[in-house]
Protein backbone atom coordinates (compact mmCIF):
# COMPACT_ATOMS: atom_id res chain seq x y z
CA UNK A 1 0.00 0.00 0.00
CA UNK A 2 1.29 3.44 -0.85
CA UNK A 3 1.17 5.93 1.98
CA UNK A 4 0.39 9.59 1.96
CA UNK A 5 1.78 12.53 3.87
CA UNK A 6 -1.36 12.54 6.00
CA UNK A 7 -0.79 9.18 7.62
CA UNK A 8 -2.16 8.86 11.13
CA UNK A 9 0.45 9.95 13.62
CA UNK A 10 2.61 11.63 11.00
CA UNK A 11 3.68 15.13 12.01
CA UNK A 12 6.11 15.81 9.17
CA UNK A 13 5.80 15.87 5.44
CA UNK A 14 8.34 13.50 4.01
CA UNK A 15 8.56 11.39 0.91
CA UNK A 16 6.51 8.34 1.56
CA UNK A 17 7.00 6.74 -1.80
CA UNK A 18 10.09 6.05 -3.84
CA UNK A 19 8.48 8.07 -6.66
CA UNK A 20 8.28 11.18 -4.44
CA UNK A 21 11.89 10.76 -3.35
CA UNK A 22 13.03 10.28 -6.95
CA UNK A 23 11.07 13.37 -8.04
CA UNK A 24 12.68 15.38 -5.23
CA UNK A 25 16.18 14.26 -6.21
CA UNK A 26 15.51 15.05 -9.88
CA UNK A 27 14.24 18.52 -8.93
CA UNK A 28 17.33 19.26 -6.83
CA UNK A 29 19.59 17.99 -9.64
CA UNK A 30 17.78 20.23 -12.09
CA UNK A 31 18.16 23.23 -9.77
CA UNK A 32 21.89 22.57 -9.43
CA UNK A 33 22.17 22.44 -13.21
CA UNK A 34 20.21 25.71 -13.60
CA UNK A 35 22.00 27.68 -10.89
CA UNK A 36 25.54 26.24 -11.00
CA UNK A 37 25.85 24.55 -14.37
CA UNK A 38 27.57 21.32 -15.26
CA UNK A 39 31.06 22.83 -15.47
CA UNK A 40 31.23 23.94 -11.82
CA UNK A 41 30.49 22.62 -8.37
CA UNK A 42 28.29 24.06 -5.65
CA UNK A 43 31.33 24.50 -3.39
CA UNK A 44 33.27 26.39 -6.07
CA UNK A 45 30.30 28.64 -6.83
CA UNK A 46 29.73 29.44 -3.15
CA UNK A 47 33.41 30.21 -2.61
CA UNK A 48 33.53 32.53 -5.62
CA UNK A 49 30.31 34.32 -4.67
CA UNK A 50 31.15 34.86 -1.01
CA UNK A 51 34.19 36.86 -2.08
CA UNK A 52 31.95 39.09 -4.19
CA UNK A 53 29.16 39.91 -1.74
CA UNK A 54 31.03 39.96 1.58
CA UNK A 55 31.95 43.61 2.33
CA UNK A 56 34.30 42.92 5.24
CA UNK A 57 38.10 43.11 5.02
CA UNK A 58 39.12 41.38 8.24
CA UNK A 59 39.45 37.64 7.47
CA UNK A 60 37.91 36.51 10.77
CA UNK A 61 35.00 38.96 10.42
CA UNK A 62 34.43 37.76 6.83
CA UNK A 63 34.36 34.16 8.01
CA UNK A 64 31.98 35.01 10.86
CA UNK A 65 29.60 36.82 8.51
CA UNK A 66 29.49 33.84 6.15
CA UNK A 67 28.80 31.52 9.10
CA UNK A 68 26.00 33.82 10.32
CA UNK A 69 24.43 33.98 6.86
CA UNK A 70 24.64 30.19 6.47
CA UNK A 71 23.06 29.67 9.90
CA UNK A 72 20.23 32.04 9.03
CA UNK A 73 19.58 30.16 5.77
CA UNK A 74 19.53 26.81 7.63
CA UNK A 75 17.07 28.19 10.20
CA UNK A 76 14.94 29.74 7.46
CA UNK A 77 14.74 26.49 5.51
CA UNK A 78 14.20 24.25 8.52
CA UNK A 79 10.41 24.58 8.52
CA UNK A 80 9.98 25.13 4.79
CA UNK A 81 11.99 22.13 3.61
CA UNK A 82 9.39 19.63 4.86
CA UNK A 83 6.95 20.83 2.22
CA UNK A 84 9.57 20.35 -0.51
CA UNK A 85 9.48 16.61 0.01
CA UNK A 86 5.90 16.49 -1.22
CA UNK A 87 6.18 19.32 -3.77
CA UNK A 88 9.84 19.74 -4.79
CA UNK A 89 11.08 23.32 -5.16
CA UNK A 90 11.51 24.95 -8.54
CA UNK A 91 13.79 27.79 -9.62
CA UNK A 92 11.13 30.45 -9.04
CA UNK A 93 10.54 29.26 -5.47
CA UNK A 94 14.27 29.23 -4.69
CA UNK A 95 14.66 32.76 -6.12
CA UNK A 96 11.69 34.00 -4.14
CA UNK A 97 12.99 32.53 -0.88
CA UNK A 98 16.48 33.97 -1.46
CA UNK A 99 15.11 37.43 -2.28
CA UNK A 100 12.92 37.41 0.79
CA UNK A 101 15.82 36.39 3.02
CA UNK A 102 18.18 38.95 1.42
CA UNK A 103 15.67 41.70 2.23
CA UNK A 104 16.10 40.98 5.96
CA UNK A 105 17.27 44.11 7.76
CA UNK A 106 20.19 42.13 9.19
CA UNK A 107 21.72 42.19 5.71
CA UNK A 108 21.20 45.91 5.00
CA UNK A 109 24.96 46.59 4.95
CA UNK A 110 25.54 44.09 2.14
CA UNK A 111 25.58 46.25 -0.98
CA UNK A 112 26.23 43.57 -3.62
CA UNK A 113 22.69 42.18 -3.41
CA UNK A 114 22.80 40.37 -6.77
CA UNK A 115 25.81 38.30 -5.72
CA UNK A 116 24.35 37.83 -2.25
CA UNK A 117 21.01 36.56 -3.57
CA UNK A 118 22.84 34.23 -5.93
CA UNK A 119 24.87 32.92 -2.98
CA UNK A 120 21.69 32.33 -0.97
CA UNK A 121 20.06 30.48 -3.86
CA UNK A 122 23.01 28.13 -4.31
CA UNK A 123 23.44 27.58 -0.58
CA UNK A 124 19.74 26.64 -0.34
CA UNK A 125 20.16 24.13 -3.16
CA UNK A 126 23.22 22.71 -1.37
CA UNK A 127 21.23 22.25 1.85
CA UNK A 128 18.24 20.74 0.10
CA UNK A 129 20.50 18.31 -1.74
CA UNK A 130 22.02 17.10 1.51
CA UNK A 131 18.75 16.04 3.08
Amino acid sequence: ATGTAEQVGSTTLRPVTSQQLAAYRRAIGSLKEQFVGSDSTIADSLSELKDKWNPLYDPQARKNLVEDVNAMVRDYLRNIRRTFRVAPPDAARIRSLAEKLAANKSFARIKSKDYFIRYLEIYMIKLLGES
